[in-house]
């Protein structure tokens, strides 16, 4: 399984959020987070935990197009 931050489009014109999107072994899309991404960490953790997880976001926002959010998932859970 893997995961991926997109820019998901909701249903019905509802707008955009940035989700994590997972896939099954074949690559398809079978989840997604239910709330948008939200970026904090523990105290241990350090802002720059923060700042690289949204390096990532941003990086996957960007090289990846935007997702519509399905009404039924095409992938299997893995």
């Amino acid at each position: 399984m893997s995961w991926n931050y997109r820019i998901v489009r909701y249903r019905e014109n509802k707008g955009f959020g940035l989700h994590e999107v997972y896939y099954d072994a074949k690559g398809k899309p079978w989840s997604m987070t239910e709330n948008p991404a939200r970026f904090t960490c523990d105290a241990d953790e350090g802002p720059r935990a923060i700042e690289e997880a949204l390096m990532i976001a941003r990086t996957d926002a960007r090289k990846r197009p935007v997702f519509d959010e399905p009404e039924t998932w095409p992938g299997e859970h893995p």
